[in-house]
């Protein structure tokens, strides 16, 4: 024996091998820049016990980056391609090579994984006619599920998977979603440096990493081999699997890929929220809709089963089927379990799902443990495949009790964690904003291109477009505008359907210090009109589907952007007469000598945004690049926005609320943006899984409709962690909480002019605005005399300060030197209600009046009452609408409330709702009744399907009022409209 192993070793010292190696026949079917497929079982030298049997679909497999395509097929007695083989599929593989042998591959993108496989689909599916059972492990299982949601399904049998991770959230045991997502971000932080400065992983390192994850089972094997050393038959059978888990086995990871899976399905874990990018194409695990099997190993320490059990949840379209192995990693798909178990169970499962075969033993045996929601922990960072998990064993090792006790101590830890790490440097920025500091959109923009080059940016129609590209189309825009006579003061309306070039323009216009007048993508020429005389504009920029209208009634320059270059198909005609910007090459425009880019101050007027009201007269709001910055900020300090979150704006681009808040806080936050053409309840909950969308910014009632479309499986599992706006009315906070539980709410206070801003960022109170946000003006309530409609004084002449819990009028106070303290007014329209008002407290102080009503209570909190102008005197009274209507609300027969005042009609107070017209009227008025007192009971409640709402999404009172006055006139009643009666209502 010891002369035998004496020889053994020799001969393994001199050659490194006893057999030759060994290797299933293939032919390559198709070879790309990235991968080559392969196809087994053909050829003179294939081997099949069996010959392919014409009812199944073909299966590809795809193995994980890091390790060869030989994990499938490491030895004759452990090989699961020929184990398919001889079970009649015809097999077919990716392979992706050695990235470190191959041009260019140390440079690959996770993008060129996923299309590769896509590619090698669309080649088997070409060649045979059938769909495909996609089948992969570890990584190669991720793979799989982005491909399945890239192709939403098409062309695909079956998922398969072998310890593929879905939401790394899931990783620490005992740790909540919450707190993981700190501490990998955290982790990702501390190592930003060299992750950035590496090429790639290479491939001993993930050898290396292999045997560290599994010592006991190295020592093992170097125990067995030096014990066998003088079988040689026994060495030869095992020679494969030694020398692939000696080294030959594993390949480098390239760095883009490295660093990509790292901030997309590590800290950003988009695996599970979805929004990740694939060919430029925003795509959810929630559009796989084929059946998926997927298998979990009981004691697999790198893709832990909760993390792979996420895609219950992540793919709630698919039927999922679980197969738990009593293996590791490695031996889910390597070894004797393998063979006995998981490769049986797949071709088990493909007789299933093709040829009428019974059901696999595997998934009869039982009712398997129910998958929660709430399921927490479990799981491990080293979802990474392999040496991936090495690059945070030591920060998660050291930092999960750290983590454990943030979870232990309760929310307010983490609460701590963001304001240190997110919100004071954004509140300490606002805080040190003056008037001369230079700050505005196209600035934030060109510093975020700088800083986040190659970070997506914005989503639009599935498409994703960087920082870089972003900021870049902005600059060329500016060198057309230049061209077409654009200077910087001037005052050019924007009027636009949404899309990318809306913002484009914008902050176009912001970078050469030109105003942008946002104008809304429905106005009528009589909008329009109104809309220039009270913002005289020097041009216009339209898209091509508005050039007409502008043309017609604008008779200055009209400049055309969007719909791609001049011919491009689908792009309306343009109208004589307009620059088509598109056609302007940038490159041939010579810039001023003394233009500065990105030079516009603080005080600068950055944009007009026109605020409507409630339908009543339009006014013309100037926003400085303070009253920007201060709103971008806050949004960001008040969301804790970061560079892996998602925000999706279904507002208007030309709404204060859309501009300022939801593309100026993402901005500022370096999220990534997601503009929807329009809020559409039905496709919201799939729009927010596509594009990972994790804040939804509101206004006013516009999230009203969610609550009342039925229930969809999707909305237990959507990604949105936050709903942030401003005018939620409590009831609907309640029902949005109740239907999306791992959602907030944060409700916003911000005047569309000076700097009052208010934010209820524990969001502990439901319905309240909260507090002042530090750096934002001070704020003061003040008594109002509603029938004189003017801020009540004392003797003095000084304003009288509300007590607490009663309504006061808003002011926010304004240094004597600002601009705005010789503002008297909405530019170009004499304003029923003062704005500036001075003298208030003492001599020569100035304040703005927002024209709110507000309380606060005994804790420093505000809470809205209403706006002054839609106040109601009845008998000599004030009656609040907006509260009288949060009261309606509270009556189960209402769903939605709009109250005016129909005095001149002999109607004190009259209400339009939404909701289910009462058939006991008795109950109905006993139930109104307990909510309101008589005298702000309505004398007439009329039933309507939708109520008119402005941009921002709240009731058009001036509309209500005309709908309602031919019916009080008439003393018309029917089953829709109820008068009171002493103190019941009647409909006849």
């Amino acid at each position: 024996m010891l002369g035998q192993s004496a020889q053994n070793a020799a001969e393994l010292m001199r050659l490194g091998r006893l057999s030759a190696p060994y290797r299933a026949a293939f032919e390559i079917a198709r070879e790309e820049r990235t991968f080559r497929l392969r196809h087994y079982g053909v050829g003179p030298n294939a081997h099949r016990a069996r010959p392919s049997d014409p009812r199944l679909a073909p299966i590809l497999l795809v193995p994980p980056l890091m390790i060869t395509t030989e994990v499938y097929d490491i030895s004759p007695d452990l090989s699961s391609i020929q184990q398919l083989l001889d079970e009649g599929l015809d097999v077919w593989v990716t392979d992706f090579g050695a990235p470190e042998r191959e041009e260019g591959g140390m440079e690959r993108t996770l993008d060129d994984h996923v299309l590769g496989v896509s590619s090698s689909l669309d080649e088997v599916i070409a060649r045979t006619g059938r769909s495909v059972h996609l089948a992969g492990y570890s990584q190669g299982g991720m793979f799989c599920y982005q491909v399945a949601a890239y192709r939403a399904s098409a062309g695909v049998a079956s998922l398969i998977t072998f310890g593929s991770p879905v939401d790394i959230r899931r990783s620490l045991p005992g740790v909540s979603s919450r707190a993981a997502e700190r501490l990998i971000d955290f982790t990702r932080s501390a190592i930003a440096r060299p992750l950035g400065a590496i090429d790639g992983l290479p491939a001993f390192l993930t050898a290396t990493g292999f045997k560290l994850l599994s010592v006991r089972k190295e020592a093992q094997q170097v125990v067995d081999f030096v014990a066998s050393l003088h079988d040689r038959k026994k060495l030869e059978q095992r020679e494969s699997r030694r020398r692939f888990l000696a080294g030959e086995g594993f390949v480098a990871w390239p760095g883009p890929s490295f660093r990509s899976f790292v901030d997309e399905f590590v800290v950003a874990n988009r695996m599970a929220s979805g929004g990740f990018v694939v060919g430029r194409r925003t795509v959810t695990l929630a559009d796989i809709s084929c059946p998926i099997l997927y298998f979990v190993g009981s004691r697999d320490d790198i893709a832990r089963p909760p993390t792979v059990r996420a895609i219950e949840r992540a793919a709630p379209r698919a039927d999922t089927y679980e197969v738990e192995v009593p293996a590791g990693h490695f031996g889910l798909v390597v070894g004797t379990t393998a063979r006995r178990r998981s490769w049986p169970t797949v071709v088990e499962w493909v007789r299933w799902r093709d040829a009428g075969g019974p059901l696999p033993a595997e998934l009869a045996g039982g009712d398997e443990a129910p998958f929660t929601l709430e399921e927490e922990g479990g799981g491990e960072l080293g979802a990474l495949p392999l040496v991936a998990e090495l690059a945070y064993d030591v920060a998660v090792g050291a930092a999960e009790r750290v983590a454990r006790r943030v979870d232990a101590i309760g929310q307010d830890v983490g609460d701590v964690f963001d304001t240190l790490r997110w919100q004071l440097p954004r509140l300490e920025r606002l805080r040190s904003v003056e008037p001369d500091t230079r700050i505005g959109l196209a600035r934030t923009l060109a510093e975020q291109a700088a800083s986040i080059p190659e970070n997506t940016f914005f989503l639009w129609r599935g498409r994703a477009f960087s920082y870089r590209e972003a900021d870049r189309r902005v600059s060329a825009i500016v060198q057309g505008l230049f061209h077409a006579g654009v200077r910087p003061g001037d005052r050019v309306g924007v009027l636009m359907e949404i899309r990318p070039s809306y913002l484009s323009i914008v902050a176009a216009l912001n970078r050469m210090g030109a105003v942008a007048v946002l104008l809304g993508p429905s106005s009528s020429r009589l909008s329009f009109d109104e809309a220039r005389a009270l913002a005289p504009m020097t041009h216009v920029v339209t898209d091509p589907e508005t050039a007409s209208l502008a043309r017609a009634s604008f008779a200055g320059p009209v400049l055309v952007l969007g719909g791609g270059p001049p011919g491009a198909k689908g792009r309306p005609l343009l109208p004589d007469g307009v620059v088509d910007l598109e056609a302007i090459d940038p490159a041939s425009v010579i810039l001023p000598p003394d233009f500065v880019p990105n030079d516009a101050r603080a005080r600068d007027l950055a944009m007009i945004i026109f605020t409507a009201g409630r339908g009543e007269r339009a006014h013309a709001a100037r926003i400085t690049n303070r009253r920007w910055a201060f709103s971008a900020l806050g949004a960001a300090a008040g969301c804790a926005l970061t560079t892996h979150d998602t925000v999706y704006c279904c507002l208007p681009l030309h709404h204060a609320a859309g501009m300022l808040v939801a593309v100026g806080g993402a901005l500022v936050g370096g999220a990534r943006l997601a503009v929807a053409e329009e809020f559409a309840p039905e496709r919201f909950v799939s729009e927010v899984h596509r594009v990972g969308a994790s804040v939804v910014f509101y206004a006013g009632e516009m999230l009203r409709p969610l609550v009342e479309l039925p229930r969809s499986p999707l909305d237990a599992t959507i990604p949105v962690r936050l709903f942030a706006g401003s005018g939620m009315r409590a009831d609907l906070w309640r029902k949005l909480r109740e239907r999306y539980r791992r959602a907030r709410v944060l409700d916003f206070y911000a005047s569309t002019e000076g700097n009052a801003v208010l934010a209820n960022t524990r969001g502990k109170k439901v319905g309240a605005l909260g507090r002042r946000l530090p750096g934002s003006a001070e704020l003061a309530l003040v008594r109002f005399d509603h029938a004189a409609g003017v801020i009540a004084r004392d003797a003095a002449g000084r304003a009288i300060r509300a007590p607490i819990g009663a309504a006061g009028a808003l002011l926010a106070r304004i240094d004597a030197s600002h601009p705005m303290a010789s503002f008297d007014g909405y530019e170009g329209s004499e304003d029923v209600e003062p704005k500036i008002v001075r003298d208030v407290f003492e001599r020569g102080d100035v304040y703005f009046a927002t024209g709110d009503l507000l309380r606060q209570d005994d804790e420093g909190d505000y809470w809205f009452v209403d706006r002054i102008a839609d106040v109601l005197v009845v008998d000599g009274e004030p009656r609040f609408p907006h509260v009288i209507e949060d009261a309606l609300l509270r009556v189960p027969a209402i769903r939605a409330a709009a109250v005016v005042s129909l005095a001149e009609e002999g109607v004190p107070l009259a209400a339009m709702v939404i909701g289910r017209p009462p058939s006991e009227l008795a109950l109905f008025s006993r139930e109104l009744a307990s909510v309101l007192p008589g005298a702000e009971r309505p004398a007439l409640l009329r039933w309507v399907d939708a109520l008119p709402l402005t941009d921002g999404y709240r009731a058009r009172k001036t509309a209500v009022r005309e709908a309602l006055r031919g019916l009080a006139r008439a003393r018309a009643a029917d089953d829709h409209t109820l008068w009171l009666d002493g103190e019941r209502y009647r409909s006849r």
